[in-house]
């Protein structure tokens, strides 16, 4: 006979829940190991859809519970004058807090079926990560916020070490809010040259090659943010070189794509990430160019 339904479930959640435990907490984000990856995830392309679903809801980790979903207002709420604020700490004793914010429901008008379905599953999940207490948060519920956002960050940017936008924000997290804070630099290092090797294999996607441009920006900063002693010459020279590199080979691939066809094959949403950060490193490298070039100029 077979399984009950809900066995089936149980069974394909604990398996789904071992394998994140397996890559998360069995080896670090950025500690090098020789073992295949669990379930031949990360890398993948399925690897890199469960990264991109994680990091989307990152962003109500750090926004006090607001969604990253933006939706379309109807042109009636457009109008409206916005609700008062919140009590603060010195309101009036016994007011009553505001009512929490309606669910956004409401899908504007031309849809189709399918994309009113859409749009109300994204208002759904917006007003479900939405925080309806108007009290601040606890240390100690800050402290748990943070601790679950910095497990997620470090398992979607495993699945998918290719991923421009979860590169700079695991880089962000590190130099600002990790536990590695206080001396980040050997960790900033390790995962720069990680996200440069990835974005220079020969297999390496369009992404990847964006995600090694910017671990070589970062890696540029640090040697010429650094005041404290000479620069060193010969790193510089060096990081600038795989900066070259990468974005060289984002825009080979890029011409690739177009003349073979498959670039309008991508989702369109996709073709705009891909294309404004690759607009954002080559601004960015521009400016690097100039700091560079500014001593040789002063001589």
């Amino acid at each position: 006979m077979p399984l009950p339904y809900t066995l089936l479930s149980l069974t394909a959640a604990a398996g789904l829940w071992w394998a994140g435990h397996a890559l998360s907490c069995a080896r670090p984000a950025l500690q090098a190991s020789a073992a295949p990856p669990v379930f031949a995830l990360p890398g993948s392309a399925y690897g890199s859809l469960m990264a991109r679903l994680i990091r989307d809801s990152l962003f109500s980790y750090w926004h006090g519970g607001e969604s990253a979903t933006t939706l379309p207002e109807p042109a009636a709420k457009k109008q409206a004058a916005p609700p008062p604020p919140p009590p603060g700490r010195f309101a009036r004793k016994g007011a009553p807090p505001p009512p929490p914010p309606p669910a956004e429901t409401e899908a504007p008008e031309g849809l189709s079926w399918a994309d009113r379905q859409v749009d109300r599953l994204a208002r759904l999940e917006k007003a479900r990560t939405r925080r309806n207490n108007p009290l601040p948060m606890s240390a100690a519920h800050q402290r748990y916020v943070n601790a679950a956002g910095d497990v997620r960050l470090r398992l979607a940017y495993q699945l998918d070490p290719g991923d421009a936008i979860l590169y700079e924000i695991l880089h962000f997290h590190l130099s600002t809010r990790g536990p590695e804070a206080g001396d980040a630099k050997p960790f900033l290092d390790a995962l720069a040259n990680k996200a440069m090797a990835y974005g220079q294999r020969p297999e390496a996607s369009l992404s990847d090659t964006l995600t090694g441009a910017g671990a070589a920006i970062n890696l540029l900063n640090q040697e010429l943010l650094t005041e404290t002693r000479k620069r060193n010459v010969a790193g510089i020279q060096k990081q600038w070189a795989n900066l070259e590199a990468c974005l060289g080979r984002y825009h080979l691939i890029r011409h690739k794509a177009e003349t073979e066809g498959w670039w309008e094959r991508i989702p369109p949403l996709r073709r705009q990430e891909l294309e404004e950060h690759a607009r954002l490193l080559i601004r960015i490298r521009g400016m690097v160019k100039q700091t560079l070039e500014k001593p040789a100029a002063a001589q």
